[in-house]
């Protein structure tokens, strides 16, 4: 289970792409009854997930409100790595966390595809939390933060596992522009397209919509 919010297409007048939450029973634009005059509706695919259903992996949401209401390009974004059993571990000032509730609309940035390596994916967690580094006096919105800790993570796991798609992160710079940066600009799609059929009821789009159904 998610939060899905179920956008759905179909195509009418004309094959436009028409947006919407619930399929109305007369079409938005051209106004005509929709009732056996229209495509088979599609699903858009829903980028978030809940984290505690995506074990060994790392998973970022917004450090204030959620992405579907209020998040904005170039927010900060809250980063944090769950365990095989799907609990969050992240660094704030607070210190160390453990959440299975708040994590409910995030996305996954990277996830451990060979299950075989989990046991070595929460001794590592473990392992790192018990650095007296990570003690909530530390934090440092800048300097030390939960990226800190993340990519104190990442560069265990090159070491112990040899991920080859993490091999070139040296850097938190290297880090979101690989991993974080994809997917967010591809999430924002379905935001924008999200908060406009919330605004609108619907979202006319004249031109294939591959790349937006794709998101």
């Amino acid at each position: 289970m998610n939060n899905d919010s179920g956008i759905i297409c179909f195509k009418h007048c004309n094959n436009k792409n028409i947006y919407c939450i619930h399929i109305p029973a007369i079409c938005p634009v051209c106004k005509k009854c929709l009732e056996n005059s229209m495509s088979i509706p599609i699903r858009v695919p829903y980028p978030f997930v809940r984290a505690s259903q995506q074990p060994c992996s790392i998973v970022v949401k917004p450090t204030q409100g959620d992405f579907l209401n209020n998040y904005k390009l170039m927010d900060d974004l809250h980063i944090g790595a769950t365990t095989s059993s799907g609990t969050v571990i992240s660094y704030n000032w607070n210190g160390i966390s453990e959440d299975t509730v708040n994590w409910q609309g995030c996305l996954v940035v990277f996830s451990l595809r060979d299950r075989c390596w989990e046991t070595q994916w929460d001794a590592l967690l473990t392992d790192i939390v018990k650095n007296d580094r990570w003690d909530n006096t530390r934090y440092d919105e800048e300097k030390h933060n939960c990226f800190s800790f993340i990519m104190v993570f990442i560069k265990r796991l090159n070491y112990a596992l040899e991920l080859s798609s993490m091999h070139l992160v040296k850097t938190r710079e290297d880090f979101a522009k690989s991993h974080i940066a994809p997917i967010t600009l591809k999430a924002h799609k379905y935001i924008c397209l999200y908060r406009k059929i919330v605004e609108n009821g619907f979202h006319v789009y004249a031109e294939s919509s591959k790349e937006i159904l794709c998101t």
